[in-house]
């Protein structure tokens, strides 16, 4: 399995990530609409499956991008099952992402940077009480290394969490190594629609 070839060589991890993104970017860029939705459909089946899922009671979504895998069908899922589900709300205040409870599609509004998120009225979670987090990127490498868009909120929303933190990712978003910084956090597990790229299938 195979994405995007690995840059030679900025020196630094930061000027190779940059790099990279703007790779992915154009091989996001040639996908078709179809293309997307068939693997996005095939990752969500794969997260459906899983122990991961079945067993969580909490788990941390996000509001899809168009160049995002689609997990509308996670949300929805869960919110039929009656399981907890949350998305990050951007705080203005201290420029960071927090997870709040959602109940259906009308709980979310436009938010920050044009993605959708959970409206003023929806509490807070505690992010020690989530059992799962399912986690958008812009690339991921088969050490669990996940590549963002560069801001870091990501990274400080996961930082310290307990819960089993589950990339997901086209496989047009897989490298064969991404470059590591400090703050960079790991995932535990990262569905792709070829099959897990890291954790076993359970």
């Amino acid at each position: 399995m195979s994405g995007v070839e690995d840059c030679n060589a900025p020196q630094s991890p930061r000027l190779a990530k940059r790099a990279l993104r703007e790779k992915l970017r154009l091989a996001k860029r040639r996908m078709t609409e179809a293309d997307r939705r068939e693997q996005s459909d095939q990752i969500c089946l794969s997260v459906l499956a899983s122990s991961i899922w079945t067993e969580a009671e909490s788990i941390l979504l996000y509001s899809p991008l168009g160049s995002e895998v689609d997990v509308n069908s996670l949300i929805e899922n869960g919110l039929r099952e009656k399981k907890f589900i949350s998305l990050p709300r951007y705080e203005p205040s201290d420029q960071s992402y927090v997870p709040c409870a959602i109940r259906g599609d009308g709980d979310v509004v436009e938010g920050a940077f044009g993605v959708r998120e959970p409206s003023l009225e929806c509490v807070k979670i505690d992010p020690s009480q989530l059992d799962l987090v399912i986690v958008p990127g812009v690339g991921f490498d088969a050490l669990g290394t996940r590549l963002g868009r560069g801001g870091g909120h990501y990274d400080r929303l996961l930082r310290g969490l307990t819960a089993t933190i589950c990339g997901v990712c086209f496989r047009q978003q897989v490298l064969p190594r991404i470059p590591e910084e400090a703050h960079d956090i790991k995932m535990d597990r990262i569905a792709t629609p070829d099959g897990w790229l890291v954790g076993s299938p359970e």
